[in-house]
Formats: C-alpha cells, structure tokens, sequence
C-alpha cells in the first residue's frame, strides 16, 4: 500500500490521505504552453467540485433513514474523496503553485449556495450540477481535444466522468421520491445557470482546449428535458 500524507481542501479544508504514489510516480505531460496553462487554469475548479461533494455527500447520507441509501450515499462520498485525491495528483502535474484565487472563490460559494435547503433539494441540484459535469468532460475528452494527448490526465478524466454518472442516477432517483417535476425542473434550471456562470470565468481556457465556451455556455444551462424525466 502506498505511503500517504494529510492535506487540506483548496476550497473547504476538509482533510484527506493522498497517496505519495499518485503525486510522485505520474509521467510528465506531453501538454506545453498554453495547454498546459488552461489545464493548470481548469483543474483546481474540477478539484473545488469534488471535496465539496465529498462533504455533500456524506451530509446527506446522515440525513437518510434508510440504511440503503445511506449505504450508497456514504460509498458516492468515498468516491468523490478518491476523485478530489485524482485531481490534486493531477495539480501537481501541471500548477503545483497556488491555484487561480478568484475562480475558487466563485466556485466556493456556489458549492456553499447549492449546499443549503432541505436534503431533497440539495439531491435534486447535485444530479443538475453533476450531470453538466459530465457534459463538460465529456467535451474535453473529445478525440480531437489537446487533453486526449496526455493519457495520464485523459484516463483520470474518464474514469471521473463514469463515476459521476453514476452518481447523478442515484442522487436523482433519490429527489425525484421527495420532490414534484416542475420543482426539480425548476431546482435545476437554476443549478445549471449558476455552474455556467462560474465556469464561463474559465472560457479562454476552454477555448484552449479546444472547446467552444459560448456552445459549452448555452449546453450548461440547457436542463436535459429527461434529467427529472419518469423512470
């Protein structure tokens, strides 16, 4: 088993072991310039998301009665600490310096806003919110995006974007037992529209990568008509 220490959250300060393994064996990155600028830009916002999930996540499943959910919850949370731990590897790869201090701020207070309410509410936001971050990386992860150059970073992406699908599926079945359509439609819209805001702080930087920030814009804040949808 690798060798870990402690560190703290860029956004939260929530604790965590992360593996001396996945900062010191990673291969350096065929990205240079500009390229290797945007990542280092972009990654600390993906790594903002994924402790507050953790946080969210394990929240939510106190606040659930039944042992199966609380059960999948808990595991989801366990997940998101391993993703946040994937991106601080990644971090280190490309901006081990301090990260871009007012797009964390930006980032922060939408996660501390999406974090308040009842649990269902905060269930029906994190589907909305996960579910565009798997658009996002999705359109990162495209085979003509500079990213896929760098297998190390693409693979992490990958496997972060199929965790997260996941994760909206229970996260939704979970609010759509709580809460009417028309509110989870409406939660969402609104969810949806504060992520594209914070992530239109980085649209030169998606431009980098090959990904168009005013198509990226509109397709965030475009709820899927079926997200909320009937099982």
């Amino acid at each position: 088993m690798a060798e870990s220490f402690s560190s703290r959250g860029m956004c939260f300060g929530s604790r965590r072991a992360v593996p001396v393994a996945l900062l010191d064996e990673a291969e350096s990155s065929p990205l240079v310039g500009a390229e290797r600028a945007a990542v280092a830009r972009l990654l600390p916002l993906l790594g903002c998301g994924e402790e507050a999930a953790s946080l969210a996540f394990d929240a939510l499943a106190g606040a659930h009665e039944r042992a199966r959910d609380r059960y999948a919850l808990y595991g989801i949370a366990q997940e998101e600490r391993i993703h946040d731990m994937w991106i601080q590897a990644q971090i280190n790869r490309f901006a081990p310096s301090a990260p871009p201090a007012p797009l964390l701020k930006q980032a922060r207070h939408l996660h501390l806003r999406l974090g308040r309410g009842r649990p269902s509410e905060r269930l029906a936001r994190i589907a909305a919110l996960d579910a565009a971050v798997c658009l996002l990386l999705s359109r990162l992860l495209r085979p003509s995006r500079p990213i896929c150059r760098d297998g190390v970073l693409a693979a992490t992406l990958r496997r972060i974007r199929n965790d997260e699908a996941r994760h909206v599926s229970v996260a939704r079945d979970l609010a759509r037992d709580a809460l009417p359509l028309d509110t989870l439609n409406a939660i969402g819209a609104e969810t949806r529209a504060a992520f594209a805001d914070v992530l239109m702080l980085g649209s030169a930087a998606f431009d980098t990568l090959g990904v168009d920030p005013i198509a990226l814009d509109r397709a965030v804040r475009t709820l899927p008509p079926g997200l909320f949808g009937a099982r």
